[in-house]
């Protein structure tokens, strides 16, 4: 079991100790239902035997309570290790990838199904215990009668084929459910982020729940219905068979063999409470189910994460060369990926262009024209598929793609914000920050207290503003604003475009500003623009200036 494997992995020790106590525990049951039978055959030594059975109960009680407790233990440590560990992997993730994948399938992985896994290790001590008694018993039976024995498993593994299609056939009904709880998560966080376009259309309203958010809830409860009932002719399917089995010793081999009545009354008394042990084994099944195809799920997104993961570390080199780096280069770099609604794939490039430090470009075009895509291949969110990124021609590897996001501060359309200024040492009093909030005029909305943005719960062009602030005090060689204008009134677009960029320029810093402000376009350097994924129009804004204050004077 893949689950166990793990287990062993992360903690073997205390995996191993629970086995122990498991083993120590089944053991003693099972030596318990032995010393029984000896005892209703035995005709003396009674006070003899009485000891024994009270030693083998504590045995047996002691080595449940510590095997209870290190399970605890465990089960808590698991859950702390997978959600920590999902977490790093994701954040070393890239981008395209977890796009892919889509946040719905990240959150169900992250909370249901790290849940599901943990809660399966409750279950589990029993579940080995009960196994452990099952064949110790097994061989007491072999030791009483090998005949028996062998006619007793013949009949068990039989019985075990039809056994074995009710599981298999409950295992694929809940990864079905599975990808519907990916599904409905998807549906939730749709319904909460258009909440308000839901109750602004009384239709669209209707078609959402009666089309999406119902049926799939549905479909979930019907699965796992039809699993639950599957899981219970399993567990009816192990009583029948157990019954049988004790049927067939009981009245079909004594008239095929030689069976002694003693041997056969404790034959008898053994299946009875293997019967016991199968029931209990069998009520664990839903859970360990669960947890299998949960495991697989977290398995596969591990696997690609851990692939893709990269060193958080940052050379000293790389930092030395981010913050004295003379250009960005990139080569023939192309990018392709699929978009809905149109037919086939897009496809960004190939681009050749050059950055260096103190120029302000402007790229524009239309929408979809894959001016973002450039922006996040250039950031280093996505890597090219062909073609080559150089920063003062040292090319830019997966092995350094890390290092080289450190060049970069980025506002991008679609930006987030956070309370705490993560990555980011403030000083409250500090008067660049409190002129940036004078010039952003948030001063009178947000303070910095402890390191901390005092709200961020303001309209999208303030929290763009904070996002500005943010990038300002990261202090990056390179600044790439993506459509950071859209949202801001004229009074804003003049400091953003007349006062902010400049200062950032004067300061040496590169700027890349995504925009459609063509009023704005002469503070430039150079404009870029793309149409269909392709550079149609380079142009040098300096000299374009220059000419026309030239003609001008004349």
């Amino acid at each position: 079991m893949k689950l166990l494997n793990y287990l062993f992995r992360s903690s073997p020790y205390i995996v191993v100790l629970i086995m122990a106590t498991s083993l120590v525990s089944g053991l003693g049951n099972a030596s318990l239902i032995t010393l029984i039978h000896r005892a209703l055959d035995a005709q003396s030594h009674l006070n003899s035997l009485g000891w024994k059975f009270l030693g083998l109960a504590l045995l047996s009680l002691m080595a449940t309570v510590v095997s209870q407790l290190l399970l605890s233990q465990l089960y808590r440590r698991a859950i702390l290790d997978w959600q920590i560990h999902l977490g790093r992997e994701i954040l070393r993730t890239p981008l395209r990838q977890l796009e892919a994948v889509g946040n719905p399938a990240l959150l169900t992985v992250l909370i249901n199904d790290v849940n599901t896994i943990s809660s399966s290790l409750l279950p589990m001590l029993p579940f080995c215990t009960n196994i452990v008694v099952v064949i110790v018993c097994l061989g007491y039976l072999y030791w009483l009668s090998w005949p028996l024995f062998f006619g007793t498993i013949a009949l068990l593994l039989i019985g075990g084929t039809g056994q074995r299609f009710f599981v298999s056939r409950g295992q694929r009904l809940l990864k079905l459910a599975r990808e519907d709880a990916s599904k409905l998560q998807g549906y939730f966080s749709l319904m909460t982020d258009g909440i308000k376009e839901l109750q602004l259309n009384h239709r669209r309203r209707q078609d959402f729940f009666e089309k999406n958010l119902k049926p799939t809830a549905a479909s979930i409860q019907k699965q796992l219905f039809t699993w639950n009932a599957v899981y219970l002719l399993t567990q009816t399917w192990t009583r029948f068979l157990m019954l049988f089995v004790i049927g067939m010793v009981l009245f079909v081999f004594p008239k095929l063999m030689q069976v002694d009545s003693q041997l056969l009354t404790g034959y008898i008394l053994i299946l009875l409470y293997i019967r016991s042990m199968l029931v209990s084994i069998m009520a664990a099944v839903p859970a360990l189910s669960r947890a299998n195809v949960a495991f697989q799920k977290i398995e596969e997104l591990g696997l690609r994460l851990k692939l893709s993961s990269s060193d958080e570390t940052v050379s000293s080199e790389m930092a030395e060369l981010t913050q004295s780096w003379q250009s960005v280069e990139l080569k023939n770099v192309t990018h392709t990926y699929y978009r809905e609604k149109e037919d086939g794939d897009f496809e960004l490039g190939p681009i050749n262009l050059t950055f260096r430090p103190g120029e302000i470009v402007f790229l524009v075009g239309g929408n979809g024209s894959g001016k973002t895509t450039l922006a996040k291949l250039l950031t280093g969110l996505y890597q090219p598929e062909t073609g080559d990124i150089y920063l003062d021609k040292q090319q830019v590897i997966p092995d350094i793609q890390e290092q080289y996001r450190q060049l970069f501060s980025v506002v991008f359309s679609d930006f987030q914000l956070f309370d705490d200024l993560l990555g980011l040492e403030i000083v409250e009093t500090d008067t660049k920050v409190q002129d940036y909030l004078v010039k952003l005029q948030l001063d009178h909305k947000v303070k910095i207290v402890n390191g901390k943005l005092s709200t961020t719960a303001l309209s999208r062009g303030q929290c763009q503003r904070l996002a500005l602030l943010t990038a300002y005090l990261e202090d990056r060689p390179f600044y790439v604003f993506d459509e950071w204008a859209s949202n801001q009134d004229p009074v804003f677009k003049g400091i953003f475009y007349t006062q902010v960029l400049p200062e950032l320029k004067a300061k040496g810093k590169m700027i890349l500003v995504i925009s459609h402000d063509d009023k704005y376009f002469h503070l430039g350097d150079r404009l870029i623009k793309l149409d269909y994924g392709r550079i149609v129009e380079q142009t040098n804004l300096v000299s374009t200036s220059n000419r026309t204050l030239t003609t001008g004077s004349c």
